[in-house]
């Protein structure tokens, strides 16, 4: 989500079910068979509400859960186009797609994680030398 934030800024979220997401909040979502989640912005929103008659397997609409949905569309700042190619057959993200919304970030402090991830070896060193601290405070 370059310029807005880059790989290794903490991001702090939110995601109370009574609050609606408007275009331009930035969001994290995680679709269905996605190994990562995606950090884009609201670019649409769309309120619908899907009685139960919906059924018929021609109908648009029959995919989405019964009952008052919004439906968003995304897209990165540095994207030319939306993130429709991105929801692996969806047209739009539902709500239960959403992790959160982001209200703040901390930047370069997830570096940290990323250096275990990539070296397993600095993970292990960090674990043996706090618990030999562990060891050598003994009050």
């Amino acid at each position: 989500m370059e310029p807005a934030f880059y790989r290794g800024d903490l991001l702090f979220l939110t995601n109370p079910p009574n609050q609606r997401y408007q275009t331009g909040d930035i969001t994290v979502y995680k679709v269905p068979g996605a190994a990562i989640p995606i950090v884009h912005r609201v670019l649409e929103t769309h309120d619908l509400v899907i009685s139960n008659s919906t059924k018929s397997k021609k109908d648009p609409l029959a995919k989405y859960s019964p009952g008052p949905n919004q439906l968003l569309l995304t897209k990165g700042d540095n994207n030319h186009a939306d993130d429709i190619e991105l929801y692996r057959g969806l047209d739009f993200l539902e709500r239960r797609h959403i992790v959160g919304k982001v209200r703040g970030f901390v930047p370069y402090i997830g570096y940290i994680t990323i250096a275990m991830n990539d070296f397993p070896q600095l993970k292990y060193a960090m674990l043996g030398g706090l618990g030999l601290l562990a060891l050598l405070q003994r009050e």
